[in-house]
C-alpha cells in the first residue's frame, strides 16, 4: 500500500504544478445501495464539462463504518490505467487517485459527463447508525485536496494543464432502509416454522453485535442431538435449517448461546 501511495503522490504532484483555477464541474454523492452481510455501496458521482485528465480525491467519512473496499467496476473510470485507494479506518479517510494513461499505450481522458468514478463500500458495525457523512479533506505533507485536472490546448497546439477545485461540503448519506435498519437492535430467538413439523424446519435469531454463537438441539432427555451452529458470527439475521428425517417424532429443545445470552425453546416434530 506504501509504494502505491507513493506513485499517487508522485504522478499528482506533477500533474498539479503549474495549476490554474477551472470552474464548470461538479462532485457528489449518490444514493446508497445495500448489499449482503451490512455492506453499504456508496458512489462518488462527478459531472464534468470537458474532458477530465486526473483526479485527487482525499475523503473523510464518520465513525460507527469500516471502508473495507473502494470498487471501479462498472464506473466512468473504469478503463483507467491508474486507480489509487489508500484507506485509513483508524483516521476515517481515504485517498482516491484516478489518472487515465500510466502506460505506452494511448488511452483517451474521460469524456464530458456526469456519473460514478468510485463506489465506497462501507461495513455498518454498529447497529445504530442511521447515516454516513462524508467530506472533502486535506492532506498535507504531501499535500492532496479534491482536485479536477484537464488538458487544455491553446490555438497553436500547446498543450498546458489546467486544475479545478470543486466546492463540496460534505454530504449526509441516509442508510434508511439500505444498511442500518437490517442490523438487529437486541438479541432474539425465534420459534421455529413450521411447528409441530415434518421432517424439516427453520430456525431464526438475530445478533445485534458480533459474537461466538452456539445453536444446539436436545431431546427431552437433555441429550446432545445436533449442533446446527458453531462459530462467531457478525451482527446480523440468520437462518438455519432442521433436517430431522432421522429422527423420531417427539418434543426437541433448541438453544442459541451467545457471549452474553442464552435462550431455550421448544418444537415437535410429528412423523
Amino acid at each position: 500500500m506504501t509504494k502505491r501511495f507513493y506513485a499517487l503522490t508522485v504522478v499528482m504532484i506533477v500533474l498539479l504544478l503549474p495549476a490554474m483555477v477551472f470552474g464548470a464541474s461538479k462532485f457528489g454523492v449518490a444514493k446508497a445501495l445495500s448489499g449482503e452481510n451490512n455492506l453499504v455501496t456508496v458512489p462518488l458521482e462527478i459531472s464534468n464539462k470537458d474532458n477530465l485528465t486526473a483526479l485527487d480525491i482525499p475523503l473523510s467519512f464518520s465513525e460507527g463504518v469500516t471502508l473495507k473496499e473502494v470498487s471501479f467496476e462498472g464506473t466512468r473510470v473504469d478503463y483507467f490505467d491508474m486507480k489509487i485507494a489508500s484507506i485509513d479506518n483508524e483516521a476515517n479517510t481515504v485517498l482516491i487517485g484516478l489518472l487515465p494513461q500510466m502506460s505506452r499505450v494511448a488511452k483517451p481522458d474521460l469524456k464530458a459527463g456526469t456519473g460514478p468514478v468510485a463506489n465506497l463500500i462501507f461495513e455498518v458495525n454498529d447497529p445504530s447508525v442511521k447515516d454516513i457523512s462524508i467530506e472533502a479533506v486535506t492532506f498535507e505533507e504531501p499535500n492532496h485536496r479534491l482536485t479536477f485536472v484537464y488538458h487544455e490546448f491553446s490555438q497553436d497546439g500547446q498543450r498546458s494543464i489546467v486544475t479545478e477545485y470543486p466546492k463540496f461540503e460534505g454530504v449526509t448519506v441516509s442508510l434508511s432502509g439500505v444498511g442500518s435498519p437490517e442490523l438487529p437492535y437486541e438479541f432474539s430467538l425465534s420459534q421455529n416454522y413450521p411447528n409441530p413439523f415434518n421432517p424439516a424446519t427453520t430456525i431464526a435469531y438475530s445478533l445485534p453485535t458480533a459474537q461466538q454463537v452456539n445453536l444446539t438441539v436436545f431431546n427431552v432427555l437433555g441429550q446432545k442431538v445436533v449442533t446446527l451452529v458453531d462459530g462467531r458470527q457478525e451482527a446480523g439475521r440468520y437462518t438455519v435449517d432442521w433436517e430431522a428425517s432421522e429422527h423420531s417424532s417427539g418434543v426437541y429443545f433448541y438453544r442459541l448461546t451467545t457471549d452474553n445470552n442464552t435462550e431455550t425453546r421448544k418444537m415437535l416434530l410429528l412423523k
